[in-house]
């Protein structure tokens, strides 16, 4: 029986976030050795559920080295990079010789020291395998490609979706596409061509240009059988490093020249629809007046500076301050403050608080708020994911917000907890005693990755221009290491 080995790091790193992602963040989120990744990964609808099922249902050994995932946030420590890395590929050494690597990795990880962490370890898996071992890897639709990410790994698969619906589906590919190297003989090639662009989270929905007409285009491309994968990345501009930005990579049956063909034809229609990429949403007051004068809701607005999956720190004032002032009626806003929990808990249900709300991690995302109100509601902040939230593609089905409290002023109620976490499931609220179906106005701290759960029951979604770390203007980062010119931070960019 030919044997596999799987794993992965997974971590989107925002390189302009203040913060630092240790190893106490992956523990926290999701972090298996060994037997633990079959126990924990086998049968989820996970990117690791798909490809060991598709392993096992090809009738492989898999051989579970180390499977790690933390929440996106800035860079990954020297130290958690190095612990990481060093358990992957002391196990990958101690199972050798192996037929096959699996690898799930994100794409756009970058610690203190290594701004190429996926390129990084690839070839150090690589060097350990030799040159005849095929690798496959899937990425995050996220990623910034870089050319030894290309060269080191046989196959990259990324996800087509975002929202990442698609990630066990994509797991199965990769490891239907080892099966065809391992015995079919397949020799892939594999060609990486990079426009000038940059997209902020905002516009990297994979439902509207730019990136829509690009996979559509794919679709087609992929119906040749000479084709093996076409992967279109959107890129993560909130990592500033010398490979950001959008990227394909198409992968043939050994036709080298066809592969940068079809690669260069997906750039130029990135490149051709590179003024949807500067969506930057609605301003406050607008989305404030739609919100208010729609006749029916949910009216979902994303705040879009301050977007958890992206990075920012889950804490923005910007819309609640918005919402208090217009004395909005059942409105949902949604807040990580570890200190305003504990004061709400301290004051104990069906209490009246008055304290300060948000804006307390850094400067970014608007001042705290005063927040009046009647303390609604505590608990324990877990809950079990309803859908086919993205997030849980990575970090599972149980989420934990820390401890939680509602607290109502008004119309608005604000849902205050100790951890932040991705709006991506109905269950957050449900959880806590707030039907999303009857309020007349949820905020997300999300760009695009709510769409999964809220987009079947909104009435209206609107993007709001809000300040944050994920801001839709990409010209208020200071990059040093994205290669000049790039739209949209200079006028003079080509193809």
């Amino acid at each position: 029986m030919k044997r596999i080995a799987l794993g992965g790091i997974i971590h989107e790193t925002h390189t302009f976030a203040p913060d630092r992602t240790a190893l106490a963040d992956f523990e926290r989120q999701s972090l298996h050795e060994g037997e633990a990744l079959i126990h924990h990964l086998q049968g989820t609808p996970t990117v690791a559920g798909g490809a060991l099922d598709g392993l096992v249902q090809a009738g492989y050994q898999v051989v579970p080295l180390l499977y790690a995932a933390a929440m996106p946030s800035g860079k990954v420590t020297v130290d958690a990079y190095s612990v990481l890395t060093s358990e992957l590929l002391r196990r990958l050494r101690a199972a050798l010789p192996v037929d096959g690597v699996l690898l799930t990795l994100h794409g756009a990880m970058v610690s203190e020291s290594q701004d190429d962490c996926e390129g990084h370890l690839l070839s150090q898996v690589r060097e350990l395998v030799g040159p005849g071992c095929p690798i496959v890897s899937t990425l995050d639709m996220h990623a910034n490609v870089s050319p030894a990410m290309v060269s080191q790994a046989n196959v990259l698969v990324a996800f087509d979706q975002n929202p990442h619906l698609d990630t066990y589906e994509r797991g199965l590919e990769a490891a239907a596409i080892l099966h065809r190297m391992l015995e079919e003989g397949l020799r892939p090639s594999a060609a990486l061509a990079r426009p000038p662009l940059l997209l902020s989270a905002l516009t990297t929905w994979t439902e509207q240009p730019p990136l829509r007409p690009m996979h559509e285009r794919a679709q087609v491309m992929e119906q040749d059988p000479r084709v093996v994968n076409v992967s279109i990345l959107g890129g993560f501009a909130y990592a500033d490093t010398p490979y950001s930005g959008v990227s394909t990579v198409v992968t043939t049956t050994g036709d080298a020249a066809m592969a940068q063909q079809l690669a260069d034809e997906l750039t130029h229609i990135a490149w051709n629809n590179r003024e949807a990429g500067q969506y930057s949403g609605l301003p406050v007051g607008e989305a404030m007046r739609r919100a208010m004068s729609a006749p029916r809701g949910p009216v979902v607005l994303a705040d879009v500076g301050d977007n958890i999956g992206g990075g920012s720190p889950g804490d923005g004032t910007v819309l609640l301050q918005a919402l208090l002032e217009v004395r909005a009626p059942d409105a949902v806003v949604i807040l990580t403050d570890p200190l305003a929990v504990a004061q709400a808990y301290q004051a104990g249900t069906g209490s009246h608080v008055a304290m300060h709300v948000g804006g307390k991690v850094d400067s970014f995302h608007g001042a705290p708020v005063w927040l009046n109100g009647i303390v609604e509601r505590l608990t324990d902040g877990h809950y079990t994911i309803e859908g086919r939230d993205h997030f849980a593609q990575l970090y599972g089905r149980e989420a934990h917000m820390g401890r939680c409290a509602v607290v109502r002023s008004g119309g608005v109620r604000v849902l205050l907890n100790e951890r932040k976490t991705p709006p991506g499931d109905l269950a957050q609220l449900r959880s806590q005693g707030i039907f999303p179906e009857a309020q007349h106005i949820i905020v997300v701290k999300s760009a695009v990755a709510f769409r999964g759960a809220y987009g079947p029951i909104a009435a209206e979604v609107y993007e709001v221009n809000t300040p944050g770390l994920c801001t839709a203007d990409l010209r208020r980062f200071s990059y040093h290491k994205v290669p000049r010119p790039v739209v949209p931070l200079d006028e003079d960019a080509t193809l």
